[in-house]
């Protein structure tokens, strides 16, 4: 018996709802460095089910590799049609040479555009989140080297 639901067949009701999200994920990120003082990189994956995240714990190439490895299989296997990555990055301002850290959620969206959502931050001399700057997305949020998963979504097509 199929679902009594309907599946967006509309790529831009897609990204809209990623987008939605997205902005909800990076909430909950903001509220955990606020009381834990630090996030885990995590995956979360975008299924019609809901959401699923995975922790992505990693302390070399290899064993991100690996975790990478398992988000993308795991994203197939759930059917997924999109994959956020939530990490805490520290950005290096080229002009000033000052380091910034931000929270920042890169989505990866099957058939779409990837979205990024980034929030900087600031801690006081004990290591505490002291404040957050505005939220920043989209084209003002983009920067090389953001962690973001693509899963191999044709090879999901083909099976």
């Amino acid at each position: 018996m199929a679902p009594d639901f309907k599946l967006p067949t509309n790529i831009v009701a897609v990204e809209a709802s990623v987008t939605e999200a997205a902005r909800a994920i990076l909430s909950i990120a903001r509220a955990t460095l606020s009381e834990q003082g630090i996030h885990f990189p995590t995956a979360i994956l975008h299924t019609l089910e809901g959401l699923f995240p995975i922790l992505v714990p990693f302390k070399t190439d290899e064993q991100k590799r690996g975790l990478v490895d398992y988000v993308k299989t795991q994203a197939l296997e759930r059917h997924a049609y999109a994959v956020s990555m939530v990490t805490c990055a520290h950005i290096v301002d080229s002009r000033t040479g000052k380091e910034k850290e931000a929270v920042v959620v890169g989505t990866t969206v099957q058939g779409g555009q990837p979205y990024i959502v980034l929030q900087y931050f600031s801690r006081d001399g004990n290591g505490v989140v002291t404040a957050f700057e505005e939220v920043l997305d989209g084209d003002d949020a983009a920067m090389p080297g953001q962690m973001l998963i693509y899963p191999d979504w044709d090879e999901e097509v083909r099976h």
